[in-house]
């Protein structure tokens, strides 16, 4: 009875943390600079590789730019959700029982609660845009006209798809209360005996990240490869819809 006591006393810290939170910040304002933080971030990393490091490939610049934005997110996030939590607004004080749950199951691990992800149709993307490929590669080249029209829809739906992603990813802030929980939480310990089993900052962003991260990776990658395969002439997403507006 007294574990079931002091979890609900942990439980009840946590919702008050992300009430002060919600209350005192605008988490959807925060959410969308960072995401237009990490949008610039991406931007000139890609042009970074294209005007000086000379990456002809588009499949690893999309990937390397992803990579190095998904880490760059992770620190900003880290720094938003540790000055978030030092505000004064928000109450990280509070009287936290002694706990010792090191003896329980993984269930017994503290979370916050999981949210809603539509990036589970990564998997189907894939097997989507990869079966187009194979089409496309083992088609005979009489048959491959300027631009082929199975080369266009995966160019759409990576597109489309590598879009909803980025958005999904970088844009909300389900990620950025859930660090700021955690943080807030590290606070608490280092002033009290406080022992309970957490995932931690980094585990809590990660888990609420890595699927519309596989997402946007896979999307990138595939149009890339399109783009590669079909349009090797040119350097950019942009400068390849200009060709495809001058054919058509």
């Amino acid at each position: 009875m007294k574990v079931l006591s002091n979890w609900r006393s942990v439980r009840l810290w946590e919702t008050q943390v992300e009430r002060d939170l919600h209350r005192n910040y605008s988490l959807r304002t925060h959410g969308i600079l960072i995401g237009t933080f990490t949008l610039l971030l991406m931007w000139g990393v890609s042009a970074l590789q294209m005007h000086l490091l000379h990456v002809d490939s588009l499949a690893i610049r999309y990937f390397l730019t992803l990579g190095v934005g998904y880490l760059g997110y992770l620190l900003v996030l880290r720094w938003w959700a540790k000055r978030l939590v030092e505000g004064r607004s928000v109450d990280v004080d509070a009287d936290v029982p002694d706990m010792d749950f090191s003896g329980g199951s993984s269930s017994d691990h503290l979370r916050v609660a999981d949210v809603a992800d539509a990036a589970d149709g990564g998997s189907v993307l894939s097997d989507v845009a990869g079966g187009v490929l194979d089409v496309a590669g083992g088609a005979d080249e009489g048959a491959i006209i300027v631009v082929p029209v199975l080369a266009i829809f995966a160019i759409c739906v990576a597109v489309l798809f590598g879009a909803g992603y980025l958005a999904l990813l970088y844009f909300s802030w389900d990620a950025l209360l859930a660090v700021a929980v955690e943080v807030a939480f590290s606070y608490v310990s280092a002033r009290a005996a406080v022992r309970v089993a957490r995932e931690g900052w980094l585990m809590a962003a990660v888990r609420l990240t890595w699927k519309p991260l596989l997402g946007a990776v896979l999307s990138a990658v595939i149009l890339g490869a399109v783009l590669d395969r079909f349009m090797p002439e040119v350097n950019s997403l942009p400068e390849a819809v200009r060709v495809l507006l001058k054919k058509h």
